[in-house]
């Protein structure tokens, strides 16, 4: 029996990690409290998340200690969680026997060291890497990361390097074309849109589903929307996705943060032509809306009885667990 294939196609980033006492001002020299370096990206993220979540976890020798993870980052502003962290070696890539599902990475690196660590750390996590290919001449992408260590927040600046030749001509042919068709396709936004668009036009296409992490956000084309089976996204991405008069409805919450703006929000994007939502709300949880028709407009729905729109929809908020202290948002968003 074969198993489902997960297929990731995105950025991978080396981060480079200052950790500071507080962020410097403008024109201001810091001694910071430390350095490192980490991979990361928003789809390499994902592929790890996904391969170590389809893997059981390997019983360590007696006595030892877990690998170590790389470390990353979070996104330039305050409440825009994003990109960063691919850890080191957990998993045996080599047992496909306790693997629930195939991990897929697609994208690009340059012929650096940073690429070679890149793939290498995605292998041993069980990601497979031959559709990441090594562009001769480019840098891979890299993430420039100060971490405020009294709060925890980020502040980062990205050079896309290779992650701006994942072009639809770069794509494998035989990604929609030869059998088996993934289970799933991922995507995000670090890589260029009209690529985005375009998997996304030839999954429908296929009947192939597709995850949506829309960031860094950007306006979509609604052709994205249409059909999509899942959106995944915070308040500030729902903000710039939205409009800015759906602004107050995205960041309004009551009742345990079920307030009638989060469910205003969903509906936007049904409206759209998005099975499921998922908002996700910082340390407030998430917010999740599942609609059984996606393709109904967000005037018809408006006029139809309220019992009949209830039939329609299924949300619910899922409270975030609580934590004494929070260290780093580190790629809260990406998984």
């Amino acid at each position: 029996m074969s198993i489902p294939t997960i297929v990731v196609i995105g950025s991978l980033n080396t981060d480079l990690i200052t950790r500071t006492i507080r962020f410097p001002n403008p024109g201001e020299t810091l001694t910071a409290s430390s350095f490192s370096t980490g991979s990361g990206g928003k789809g390499a993220n994902q592929a790890v998340a996904c391969a170590r979540l389809s893997r059981s976890k390997p019983k360590p020798p007696s006595g030892s200690r877990p690998p170590a993870c790389d470390t990353a980052s979070s996104q330039a502003t305050p409440g825009q969680t994003t990109t960063t962290t691919t850890a080191s070696a957990t998993f045996n890539a080599t047992e496909p026997t306790t693997a629930a599902a195939n991990v897929r990475m697609i994208g690009a690196v340059g012929s650096d060291k940073f690429g070679t660590r890149l793939k290498d750390g995605l292998e041993s996590n069980g990601v497979h890497v031959d559709d990441i290919r090594v562009i001769e001449g480019e840098t891979t992408g890299t993430a420039v990361i100060i971490v405020d260590e009294s709060t925890g927040e980020n502040r980062i600046l990205i050079t896309p390097g290779a992650n701006s030749r994942v072009v639809p001509s770069s794509l494998p042919e035989s990604l929609f074309t030869a059998p088996p068709l993934p289970s799933l396709v991922i995507l995000q936004l670090e890589i260029p849109l009209p690529t985005v668009v375009h998997v996304i036009t030839s999954a429908k296409r296929k009947g192939v589903p597709v995850l949506l992490n829309p960031a860094p956000a950007v306006e979509l084309p609604g052709e994205v929307y249409a059909g999509l089976e899942h959106l995944v996204l915070n308040e500030t991405e729902a903000q710039i996705l939205a409009g800015m008069e759906k602004t107050l409805a995205v960041v309004e919450r009551g009742g345990g943060g079920c307030g009638a703006g989060l469910r205003e929000t969903c509906m936007h994007f049904h409206g759209l032509g998005v099975r499921n939502v998922i908002l996700t709300l910082g340390g407030e949880g998430v917010y999740w809306s599942s609609s059984s028709t996606p393709s109904f407009s967000s005037t018809s729905s408006s006029s139809m009885p309220q019992e009949q729109q209830q039939q329609q929809q299924q949300q619910q908020h899922i409270p975030a667990s609580r934590v004494d202290r929070v260290v780093d948002t580190t790629a809260a968003g990406d998984t």
